[in-house]
């Protein structure tokens, strides 16, 4: 088992498999850099990033309700 989650995602990296679903990766999704994970769809990269997409969106949200 991965002590941290850089240590798991690079451990599914190596292995090939996302580290959302566990299954085998055949086209890659995310940034590239194993630090961040490497997923089989955008859906998993999604699921795996919900919360920080969430926060993102707000924080554009409430940018744009400042500019007007």
């Amino acid at each position: 088992m991965a002590e941290n989650e850089e240590d798991y995602l690079r451990q599914c990296l190596e292995q090939n498999i996302c580290p959302v679903c566990q299954q085998p990766i055949t086209k890659k999704f995310g940034s590239g850099e194993f630090k961040i994970g490497v997923f089989c769809s955008l859906d998993c990269f999604a699921k795996w990033n919900e919360a920080a997409l969430i926060r993102r969106h707000q924080d554009r949200v409430q940018k744009n309700k400042s500019d007007e």
